[in-house]
Formats: structure tokens, sequence, C-alpha cells
């Protein structure tokens, strides 16, 4: 991978949890309901396109019977990601 951006990183940590679920023969509806979850939701995440909390990756890892550790086992050069510049993008929250 030539870039190390936030995008990149929960793409490949997505594809790692979509990989994961097809090895334990769970639909994306089967893991969605283990960890209480909408399924579009869950996709969401596979997909890279959503940062869910430390405690969703939890219940993820505690569904596929993993722990964090190898749930995050994914080829990401964290050396040069942290040489990038930080962009912040507050996330905004509707009343």
């Amino acid at each position: 991978m030539s870039e190390y951006t936030d995008a990149s990183l929960l793409q490949l940590i997505g594809l790692r949890i979509r990989a994961m679920r097809e090895e334990n023969n769970l639909s994306l509806r089967d893991l969605a309901f283990k960890i209480g979850m909408e399924p579009s939701n869950l996709s969401v995440i596979e997909n890279g396109k959503s940062n869910p909390q430390l405690l969703t990756y939890a219940r993820i890892a505690a569904a596929l019977q993993t722990d964090l550790s190898t749930l995050f086992a994914i080829d990401f050069d964290f050396k040069a990601f942290s040489e990038q510049p930080i962009v912040y993008k507050p996330r905004k929250h509707e009343k």
C-alpha cells in the first residue's frame, strides 16, 4: 500500500473483519445479530466507511471467537501512517 491514511487503515480493518466473518461461515446478518448491530451498519464497517468505537471492535472480535490483536493483524505501515500530516475532521452530530 502506498498511501497510509485514515481511510486506508479503516478499509484494511474492514476487509479483515469480512475475511474472518467468511472464514467463520457467518453471513453479514448473522454477525450483526451476534453483536447487536443492524446489518447495514456492519456493512459500512466492513467497507471501511466507518470508524467504530473500540467496544464495537471488541464485540466483533468476541463474536468471531478471537481477540483484538488478531482482528487488527493487518499489513499496514504504522510508522509511515504516523508520519502523515494529521487532518482533523470533526464528527457532525445532529441535534
